[in-house]
Order: C-alpha cells, then sequence, then structure tokens
C-alpha cells in the first residue's frame, strides 16, 4: 500500500522535519515510504482499514473540527497541526483513537531510525 499524497501530509504533519533543534529529520526523512509499505502490507485488515479510515478523517474530517475547508493539505502547517490537535482532543472517542493508530504507527518508524535515536542520545546497542 503506497503512502498517498494525503497520507503524507498526515504525517508530516504529525512529525514534520525541524519541529525541535535536537531533531532535525522529520518522519517524512526517515524512510518512511518503504516502512508504510511494509507495514500495511504485513498488518492485519482491521488495522489496514484503521489506518486507511485515520488518514480519511484526517484529511477531511479534521479541518472541519476547526472551522476550515478540507482538505487538510491546503492548510498552513500550523492550522493543520491545530485541526489534529482537534482530532485528538474530540470528545469523540473513535477520533481520538484514529490519531493515536496514526501516531503509532509514525513513532515505530521514527523511533526505529539510528540517527533519531543518536540525536535523543539512546545509542544503546541491541542485544540477542
Amino acid at each position: 500500500m503506497a503512502l498517498s499524497r494525503s497520507a503524507r501530509v498526515v504525517f508530516d504533519t504529525l512529525l514534520p522535519a525541524s519541529a525541535h533543534p535536537q531533531l532535525p529529520l522529520g518522519v517524512l526523512d526517515t524512510r518512511f515510504d518503504a516502512f508504510y509499505d511494509a507495514f500495511a502490507r504485513e498488518t492485519t485488515p482491521l488495522i489496514r482499514n484503521g489506518l486507511r479510515l485515520a488518514i480519511f478523517t484526517a484529511t477531511w474530517v479534521a479541518p472541519l473540527l476547526i472551522g476550515t475547508r478540507p482538505p487538510l493539505r491546503r492548510l498552513s502547517l500550523d492550522e493543520r497541526e491545530r485541526a489534529l490537535e482537534a482530532m485528538a482532543s474530540s470528545s469523540n472517542g473513535l477520533l481520538r483513537q484514529l490519531v493515536v493508530l496514526l501516531k503509532l504507527v509514525a513513532a515505530l518508524c521514527y523511533g526505529a531510525d539510528r540517527r533519531v535515536r543518536e540525536a535523543i542520545g539512546y545509542t544503546r546497542e541491541r542485544t540477542a
């Protein structure tokens, strides 16, 4: 499952490049396309469909939560962040859980990147 244009916007909003001085890399700088393709292909159908729903909802519903027209990609980074935050803090539990799924997928790839781990001081070697 290739990373769509909408998905790229959603994940880039969650973990953009240069969001923190110690972390110049964004999630899209960490081979996220390959990770996402493998994750979506190998996960269960329930999670795969949930991920599609999460991206769709972030793209088309989240902007409505802050009173702007969708899709998410037409908004500035600040507006996109506010829209996803509104989705994450919604009174609707399903909307909140969809954001959790998006963050989980982004974090799995981001935290696995050696450069990210080095930037945060986590350089412990793996043991078998």
